[in-house]
């Protein structure tokens, strides 16, 4: 079986409700992607600021990063 291709993985990911019954403010899965990305930075439990404006790293975390 042939590996799906980089988009219908990014639709999937966007589309996931897996943990739905456990946010109070809904799902949203905030990821910025690019096939020929050579790194991957994740992080998991985004904040309010992050859920609202749907940019990764969008709040202190973020600032930390830099």
């Amino acid at each position: 079986m042939p590996e799906p291709s980089f988009n219908t993985q990014v639709k999937k990911a966007r589309a996931c409700t897996l943990c739905a019954g456990d946010l109070k403010d809904g799902v949203r899965p905030v990821f910025k992607n690019h096939k020929s990305a050579k790194v991957l930075v994740a992080g998991q439990a985004q904040g309010p600021r992050v859920h609202g404006s749907g940019i990764p790293f969008d709040d202190p975390g973020g600032e930390r990063l830099v």
